[in-house]
């Protein structure tokens, strides 16, 4: 029986997504929110449970889209039992969202069609606590036109090496078709009796779709957006940074906690999503 999960979890107590190889570093601080599933998963179906998911994610990146399956050879369950009984057994900064039986054929990582990342600026006078694990706080009102006309420049098929992390595993290829891609500014949600937007504070979101993406391939583009969004590089300049192949031509890597991966699409989609 194989079983998908939609996950999302809360980035800053973990290493990423992936297992170390070798086992789990004795003197690692964090651990990865795979070992830690594989750990509940294997008591709860009192058997070893390997899980295989959509994509790595670094440390401190979140997701609310991250999708694994895994395969049980004695199940017991229904699917909703599951994810009770995973919520249960997990960290609270990990949840379980949905399960779903798929079929044989389904794979969490080679079956993904697309995927969307979304990067969080956050904007106003002072950062707000309740938003700093999951948003970058920029104090300069950021020019999100700007940012806005520069990312457009990045849709389509190229290669991105330039924004590839220094140091990455070679891949066999850099090129990347990117769907969609732009900047918009949004309200902040109300809180009873509190309107934060009368007070100055705002997000400013980064959303990409793509068919994929290297790593810290979206934190580059965040942190070169950022330049531009600071009038401190054309707009114009996202297309040689690009065509560079270049990594020191890429703004700063932005921090991690800002990153999160937001959903995966299948087809048939494992949840039911009709666009």
């Amino acid at each position: 029986m194989k079983i998908a999960l939609r996950i999302s979890y809360l980035g800053k107590n973990y290493c990423g997504w992936q297992k170390q190889s070798k086992g789990p570093d004795p003197s690692a601080k964090r651990p990865s929110i795979q070992e830690i599933l594989e750990q509940s998963l294997s008591k709860m179906c009192s058997e070893p449970i390997r899980v295989i998911g959509s994509g790595r994610t670094d440390a401190g990146v979140n997701a609310v889209g991250q999708v694994a399956h895994f395969r049980v050879h004695n199940p017991k369950f229904t699917a909703e039992i599951f994810r009770r009984g995973l919520n249960s057994l997990l960290p609270l900064d990990i949840r379980i969202m949905n399960v779903q039986e798929v079929p044989e054929a389904f794979h969490a990582q080679h079956s993904a069609i697309k995927k969307q990342y979304s990067y969080f600026f956050q904007q106003g006078p002072c950062p707000l606590p309740h938003l700093f694990d999951t948003t970058w706080w920029i104090q300069r009102d950021l020019n999100v036109a700007a940012m806005h006309e520069a990312i457009s420049l990045l849709k389509g098929e190229h290669d991105f090496k330039s924004f590839q992390a220094s140091g990455a595993k070679e891949q066999k290829s850099t090129v990347r078709t990117m769907l969609e891609a732009e900047v918009v500014r949004l309200k902040m949600p109300d809180f009873p009796g509190c309107d934060l937007n009368e007070s100055g504070f705002s997000l400013v979101r980064v959303r990409l779709v793509g068919t994929g993406f290297l790593k810290q391939m979206v934190r580059g583009i965040a942190g070169t957006l950022l330049q531009m969004g600071e009038d401190r590089r054309a707009a114009l300049e996202m297309k040689t940074v690009l065509e560079s192949q270049d990594r020191l031509k890429v703004g700063p890597t932005a921090p991690s906690k800002g990153l999160t991966l937001e959903r995966v699409w299948y087809t048939p989609d494992v949840y039911g999503n009709t666009n």
